[in-house]
């Protein structure tokens, strides 16, 4: 049987972000945790398939859900239902932290593929989209 203890994690790094893969068993789910650099998130997308649920630990926080944005601290709770645009950036002087729950289980993968970006990672942004793409994902505008 395997254990059901995980001690270890898979880190992956792209554009300021810096995502701890928290389950990598098989799950009916994705649980990352996410440090974020000031000034930098994720671009407004699409989530074809999947709902998500953010949860902020630390720092100040602009999500964008739908037409509204809002800044958000410590303990917010952010819901996106698959199909809503959504974006976030770091608005705080320091690293943020949130935990991403997002199902069914598979945005791992994105972030995964954009690890595997070669460097320097600037002089292969069109490679974005299609990455994107193959990951149930949409870049549809900026950062929030």
């Amino acid at each position: 049987m395997q254990s059901v203890i995980t001690t270890k994690f898979e880190t992956t790094e792209f554009a300021g972000l810096t995502t701890k893969i928290i389950n990598p068993q098989e799950s009916l789910f994705t649980v990352l945790d996410m440090t974020i650099k000031p000034g930098f998130g994720a671009p407004a997308h699409i989530s074809e398939e999947e709902d998500k649920l953010f949860v902020l630990l630390e720092g100040q926080v602009k999500y964008l859900v739908g037409d509204q944005t809002e800044v958000a601290g410590p303990g917010s709770r952010i819901l996106v239902p698959r199909g809503v645009v959504h974006g976030f950036t770091n608005e705080g002087p320091a690293d943020a932290r949130h935990i991403l729950v997002s199902t069914p289980r598979r945005h791992e993968e994105f972030f995964r593929d954009l690890h595997r970006i070669p460097e320097p990672r600037e002089q292969h942004m069109d490679m974005l989209p299609k990455i994107a793409a193959r990951n149930g994902q949409r870049i549809v505008g900026p950062l929030p």
